[in-house]
């Protein structure tokens, strides 16, 4: 589980604006896909997007990949394994695989008046880092 930071807070505001690609998130996070220890990026990737999947504030977008509907541990598996039955590596899966923000992240971020591409600039949300934790997404 990831510690509650601004660059956390930024992926989930984004996550509610736009869909999004394992690949796109947390850029600055250990200098991102092409940094120093992307294994490290990688990781954390990984376990701020199941601990959204399982806290249902993503989903995976419906499509041809079929990944829409499945459990956070099966999109795990694919996101550090690949995903055999449907011909990707690991590194394919990652672009391949895009997400979205539910109505219920939607609506977290309104009540907070995180919901616009304006509070991507904004300081850090202790009431947002607190929810997320309860729904153990990230400590705080």
């Amino acid at each position: 589980m990831l510690k509650f930071d601004i660059a956390i807070q930024r992926q989930v505001i984004t996550a509610n604006l736009d869909d999004f690609s394992p690949n796109a998130m947390l850029p600055n996070v250990h200098g991102g896909q092409y940094g120093m220890t992307p294994q490290k990026w990688r990781t954390d990737v990984i376990s701020l997007t199941c601990g959204m999947l399982a806290a249902e504030l993503i989903e995976p977008l419906p499509g041809m990949e079929a990944y829409h509907g499945k459990h956070f541990e099966k999109i795990r598996e694919i996101l550090q394994h690949g995903d055999a039955e449907n011909g990707f590596d690991v590194d394919l899966t990652w672009n391949v695989i895009h997400f979205y923000g539910t109505k219920k992240l939607h609506d977290l971020l309104e009540k907070l008046q995180l919901d616009s591409w304006e509070a991507i600039h904004d300081e850090l949300s202790p009431s947002l880092g607190n929810i997320l934790a309860e729904m153990h997404v990230v400590y705080f």
